[in-house]
C-alpha cells in the first residue's frame, strides 16, 4: 500500500526568496551562540625563518589551530595556537563567558609577576570570529602567552573555515583542557 501526499499551491516568488534566504543565513540571536561557534578553524599558510641578511629566507609550512569547544549555553573552552614568523607562536587556551554574543577569557592570575592577567574576547560576527586581548588603554594583555612576533590583537577567523571537532575526546583529556577548567573553577592547576 502507498501513501502519497500532494500539495497543490503556490507561493510568490519573492516569498521563496525571502525562505530560501533565511534557510541559508546562520542564525545572529541564537538561544545557543557557543553551539554556533563550536568546532575547529585551521589556517594553513607558508612561513619564513628569517635567518639574516646574508642567507635566504627558510620557508615553511604553518598552520594557526583555533578550538571552540562549548562547556553550556554561555562558556566555551577556547585553544589557540597561532603561528608567526622566524618560529613565534602565539599558545593561549581558557574557559571563556558569553557576554552578549561574545565570550571572555579572564586569566585568574599572570603567569608573570608585575603583568596584567590576560583577557582575551572572542567576539562573534555573522562570518568572522576575531580575537582581541587589548585592554582599553589599546595596550595587548596576552603578551606572556605570545614570543616577540606573536599577537592575539586582532586575529580574525573566517566562520567559514569552521570543522567539526572529531577528536573530542583528545581535546578533553589534554593537559590544556584540565588546566582550564580547574583555572574556572579556582582551582591549581595540576601538576605534571
Amino acid at each position: 500500500m502507498k501513501i502519497g501526499i500532494q500539495a497543490n499551491f503556490t507561493l510568490p516568488a519573492r516569498a521563496v526568496l525571502v525562505l530560501l534566504s533565511a534557510l541559508a543565513l546562520p542564525a545572529l540571536a541564537s538561544d545557543d551562540p557557543a553551539a554556533d561557534i563550536e568546532g575547529v578553524y585551521k589556517r594553513r599558510f607558508m612561513n619564513a625563518i628569517n635567518a639574516g641578511p646574508d642567507r635566504p629566507a627558510e620557508r615553511y609550512l604553518a598552520e594557526d589551530v583555533v578550538e571552540i569547544v562549548r562547556e553550556d549555553a554561555d562558556h566555551v573552552y577556547l585553544r589557540a595556537h597561532l603561528e608567526f614568523a622566524n618560529g613565534h607562536m602565539c599558545g593561549v587556551w581558557g574557559i571563556a563567558q558569553r557576554e552578549g554574543e561574545n565570550f571572555v577569557y579572564r586569566q585568574q592570575q599572570a603567569p608573570v609577576a608585575g603583568e596584567t592577567p590576560c583577557t582575551l574576547r572572542v567576539n562573534v560576527t555573522p562570518g568572522r570570529i576575531v580575537l582581541d586581548d587589548r585592554d582599553a588603554a589599546g595596550l595587548a594583555t596576552c603578551r606572556a602567552q605570545c614570543g616577540a612576533r606573536g599577537t592575539l590583537s586582532g586575529y580574525v577567523i573566517e566562520r567559514k573555515a569552521r570543522r567539526p571537532i572529531r577528536y573530542m575526546n583528545r581535546v578533553k583529556e589534554s593537559r590544556q583542557y584540565r588546566e582550564a577548567v580547574h583555572e574556572y573553577q579556582g582551582m591549581q592547576p595540576p601538576r605534571y
